[in-house]
């Protein structure tokens, strides 16, 4: 299983902007790994978006970057009423669910999305929930 506190490397996903463009956005480090691919050795990316043109919380960024920036980021979403649990994840280092988990305003600091702790990733943001149901 591997340690996501222990990941210290991170990559810029090129979104073609300045840095001009980057000072106006909001930074999300966001943990990416595919246990299935030996090759793909665990990493946070960073994608900025651009808080106006997006929900309030962390599950509408994370939408907004799936569907106009990077396809391949992989993560759970089901009622998006704090009801289900399915978009649990590790939100700037405190267990949240993204549907509820606001994205802090006049802070353009980065925040950091990671899986849950101590649960086995299956790819990106998506652990095995299958003990947990156990």
């Amino acid at each position: 299983m591997p340690d996501v506190l222990k990941v210290n490397y991170t990559e810029e996903f090129d979104q073609g902007l300045t840095q001009e463009q980057k000072d106006q956005m909001k930074r999300f480090d966001i943990y990416r790994s595919n246990p299935s691919d030996p090759e793909d050795r665990p990493k946070y990316v960073s994608y900025y978006i651009d808080t106006n043109t997006c929900g309030p919380m962390f599950l509408d960024a994370l939408i907004k970057i799936k569907d106009e920036i990077d396809p391949t980021l992989s993560f759970r979403r089901s009622c998006r009423e704090g009801i289900c649990g399915s978009c649990a994840m590790n939100i700037d280092g405190r267990h949240h669910l993204a549907c509820l988990c606001g994205i802090p305003k006049e802070n353009n600091e980065k925040s950091t999305v990671s899986p849950l702790m101590f649960m086995f990733v299956l790819k990106d943001l998506v652990t095995d929930m299958s003990h947990f149901y156990a």
